[in-house]
């Protein structure tokens, strides 16, 4: 994946796409995070961290809204119309790593497959070694993954790989191109598109790019199930509020297309660059959740720099995530999402509200890259309180009426049940 900037206005909203050997352009602009992944109060902010006995009531609503999904049998992925992934009928967010197998081998293969789904995860994008030579080794990747709750996207399209392994139920789709907008023809990509389908029309196809606000690539979408957006800026050239707005863009282009919008973040540091923070990796998170995606991809649990297995640094804050995520998919998938008016000093603050089965769902996030910030968040309609969702998480903005106030450290995100 390569990685391309671009100045969008007044957040310098750069967009960048990273390679399996990534080498980052000069930085342009890029702030410095101060303490990110700190819980301390900056500029006075009021924030609190949440209990275990204040987020009770809430995760238990969540809880309650799980859906089961099918786990054995033959599998059919398709995209519905609002671009949700439905497996065997059922919704699914699919979340997940990359993994660029052949910096490893089929034993590291199947450990970081296991490792994964230890976080917490339900998705792998693996590589195939070879279409004929690997067909085993991958299908008791697959056996695995299955056994796991798995499902893996196949990084391989060739007509020997589908054939063998298109019956087997761990397979989510195909990824038939990576960086399309730079390798690729709009026409090629269909073409890939149209003869996967033609051998295997229960899977989806999936392909990845860097689409930024000024540059969105229309032509692209439409011709694969499923598009993923790089968006890689920790020591890549763009502050790391850059997500949310170019997460946007890939949400609208989808929404046009009845395609599956997958966002591809960043969980590497390029070359003699650092990892997020894990406050970073959460801003970036809840960033692409809040732009309406329906799947995220890390990249990369593993490539030729980078090694997950041995840089334990992020590994709290993924299962966290994941944990989260994981209960927000019903809201996530099949809530209404409304954009909230918000107001704070420098207008890096966005919030959402979702509605689903008769509760409300409020996320709030500080985007200012290098400094805490009053908020203030117009909700629709007047409530009477507001309960934080997870413990550990940032907590402490008040309700008065329909408004919700208060201070926010650098990057927090807020979530609560609003009743």
């Amino acid at each position: 994946m390569k990685k391309t900037g671009f100045l969008l206005g007044t957040l310098a909203l750069l967009m960048v796409g990273c390679s399996t050997t990534p080498t980052p352009a000069p930085t342009v602009n890029s702030p410095t995070v101060s303490t990110p992944g700190s819980n301390s109060s900056e500029s006075g902010a009021a924030e609190t961290t949440a209990t275990p006995e204040q987020v009770s009531a809430a995760t238990n609503t969540l809880e309650s809204l799980a859906l089961t999904a099918t786990t054995s049998g033959p599998v059919t992925a398709q995209v519905r119309t609002d671009g949700t992934l439905l497996v065997n009928s059922q919704p699914m967010f699919p979340m997940g790593f990359y993994h660029v197998s052949w910096a490893g081998n089929e034993a590291r293969r199947m450990r970081d497959m296991n490792a994964i789904a230890d976080l917490g995860f339900n998705t792998m994008n693996a590589t195939m070694f070879d279409p004929e030579g690997d067909l085993e080794g991958y299908r008791k990747l697959l056996d695995a993954a299955q056994s796991r709750g798995m499902k893996l996207m196949v990084e391989d399209f060739n007509s020997t790989s589908i054939n063998t392994l298109k019956s087997h139920p761990a397979v989510l789709g195909w990824m038939i191109a990576d960086d399309c907008n730079n390798l690729i023809t709009p026409e090629e990509l269909l073409r890939r598109h149209d003869a996967v389908k033609t051998l295997d029309s229960n899977h989806l196809t999936y392909t990845s790019m860097a689409i930024s606000f000024a540059n969105s690539h229309s032509a692209y979408f439409g011709r694969a199930d499923a598009v993923g957006n790089q968006s890689y800026p920790i020591d890549g050239g763009d502050p790391v509020n850059v997500v949310y707005p170019v997460m946007k863009q890939l949400v609208r282009e989808s929404s046009a297309k009845g395609t599956l919008p997958i966002a591809n973040l960043q969980a590497f540091h390029w070359k003699n660059g650092r990892y997020p923070t894990p406050r970073e990796l959460n801003s970036m998170t809840n960033q692409a959740l809040g732009a309406g995606v329906k799947g995220i991809l890390y990249y990369t649990y593993l490539d030729t720099t980078n090694d997950l297995a041995s840089y334990k640094g992020l590994n709290t804050e993924l299962k966290a995530l994941a944990g989260e995520v994981k209960l927000l998919a019903p809201v996530l998938m099949n809530g209404q999402r409304t954009p909230l008016t918000v107001t704070t000093a420098n207008n890096q603050g966005v919030a959402h509200l979702w509605s689903y089965q008769n509760r409300r769902y409020l996320q709030v996030i500080n985007m200012n890259p290098t400094k805490g910030q009053t908020v203030k968040v117009q909700l629709p309609n007047s409530a009477t309180k507001l309960l934080p969702l997870f413990a550990g998480r940032p907590t402490g903005l008040k309700l008065s009426g329909s408004t919700v106030s208060g201070s926010m450290t650098t990057l927090a995100v807020h979530w609560y049940e609003v009743q």
